[in-house]
């Protein structure tokens, strides 16, 4: 039993973290990831559950909706909670191609109506909640007529007025406004004019929902978005990658964009070329699932559906036998991926120890977030580093993201550090001093 010496402010903090635990879990599965979890919000670059720590969630994304009638239900849905292991789903809702959508007053292009529409994406985030897993309501914006998202404006205030009134508050729900921005004209300045409209928008029903967006160049533009980044709360961005094409050039953009402390979701990528086609390319996925890993970035998989293409993870016709574990060859290393205990490293709000602690000799009488103490300079290229602080430090502990130690000073100092065991990524900075208990982040570039 470890020594905690609480605080009046802790208390009060427990006990609202308490308190939202257990209401979590009174509206989800037991052990589920969202009674886990809570509702997720973003802090200092990181997705983080209910009561700050980060989390990395990991699923699927469907495939258009209306080209895959018989793959979203809850017979699905259930084989990907058991069988796969998901705690993700994004439901990608196309706009302008054939039955999206934007097309109810298309005779030609028309699928459902927009009220069959929101039955159709209720029911799905609704079997979401019965299994206790997030849910992404994706605003799919692509090629037809939306590569430019202002092209959707009007559609997308109707549909986003309907979704974040429906779903306001529920724990399992986040929202991505524009799946992959693209054309010759289609800026960041572009972009965040849409999203500057549609924000506020979802903001005035929904004030704290997660809302993802994404960048120019099919979300890959992530480090241009840094320079000018939306000035709201609990918001992330996308990347988007497919193995086949998308190597380090795009992992250096998305490390840009994380050094100016931006936080990133893969809501969608494929182990294939771009057009789905080609692959499966293992090596350079791998490079990928490894980066996500270290910098602690959920993603989703594109895609799960039986889609006569590379990158579909179901093989073509599965879905009419709802044969939910007859996997491609891109749908078996994806299914072998969520396998891994991942939902282990979860945090619950009921485990009062920070997640960097180690398992015994460091208890933390009180942890505080002085200002006055500061890391510099940060990011830093080579391991080198200084702590400014009023007072003396007697130790410090840098941890890697999953809580791991990987360099530990245990000597009073006078705020010089080096460290060459920081490889590029995310750490946590425990600093002790004989008044205080601090932690803050250090990212290596």
């Amino acid at each position: 039993m470890r020594n905690v010496i609480l605080s009046a402010k802790n208390i009060v903090t427990c006990c609202m973290l308490l308190f939202t635990t257990i209401m979590a879990y009174a509206q989800y599965p037991e052990n589920s990831p969202v009674a886990i979890n809570g509702k997720l919000k973003v802090e200092n670059g990181f997705l983080v559950n209910a009561c700050g720590y980060p989390t990395q969630l990991r699923g699927m994304s469907t495939h258009g909706l209306a080209w895959n009638r018989n793959t979203y239900n809850e017979s699905s849905i259930k084989s990907l909670v058991e069988d796969w292991n998901i705690s993700l789903f994004r439901i990608a809702v196309y706009t302008h191609e054939w039955g999206g959508y934007c097309m109810e007053n298309n005779s030609s292009k028309k699928w459902k109506t927009r009220d069959e529409y929101h039955a159709l994406i209720d029911n799905l985030i609704d079997l979401c909640k019965k299994y206790g897993i997030y849910c992404i309501i994706d605003w799919h914006v692509l090629n037809e007529g939306s590569g430019n998202p202002n092209n959707t404006l009007e559609d997308a205030k109707y549909f986003w007025d309907y979704m974040s009134k429906k779903h306001k508050g529920e724990d399992h729900v986040l929202y991505e406004i524009c799946n992959e921005p693209n054309g010759n004209n289609v800026t960041w300045s572009v972009v965040k004019k849409y999203a500057d409209e549609i924000i506020p928008f979802i903001r005035k029903n929904d004030p704290n929902t997660i809302i993802i967006c994404g960048s120019p160049t099919w979300s890959q533009d992530v480090d241009l978005a840094a320079q000018n980044p939306l000035q709201y709360e609990n918001i992330m961005y996308t990347l988007h990658f497919y193995a086949g094409e998308h190597k380090d050039y795009l992992r250096n953009k998305a490390n840009k964009a994380i050094g100016k402390g931006l936080a990133l979701f893969v809501t969608e990528f494929g182990t294939t070329m771009a057009n789905g086609s080609g692959g499966v390319f293992t090596a350079e996925t791998e490079k990928w699932m490894q980066w996500m890993d270290d910098n602690k970035i959920s993603w989703a998989n594109w895609s799960f559906s039986d889609q006569n293409e590379t990158s579909a993870a179901l093989v073509s016709g599965s879905a009419n036998s709802s044969n939910w574990t007859n996997t491609t060859k891109s749908g078996t290393y994806i299914k072998n991926k969520l396998a891994e205990p991942y939902k282990e490293k979860f945090v619950a709000c009921t485990d009062t120890t920070p997640y960097y602690e180690p398992k015994k000799g460091d208890f933390v009488e009180d942890i505080v977030n002085d200002e006055s103490i500061t890391i510099y300079p940060n990011p830093t290229t080579d391991g080198n580093f200084s702590i400014e602080s009023p007072d003396e430090i007697q130790k410090v502990v840098i941890y890697n993201m999953i809580g791991e130690i990987v360099e530990l000073f245990d000597k009073p100092n006078t705020g010089d550090y080096t460290t060459h065991k920081l490889q590029k990524g995310i750490y946590h900075v425990k600093i002790y001093g004989s008044k205080f208990i601090t932690v803050k982040k250090l990212i290596k570039n």
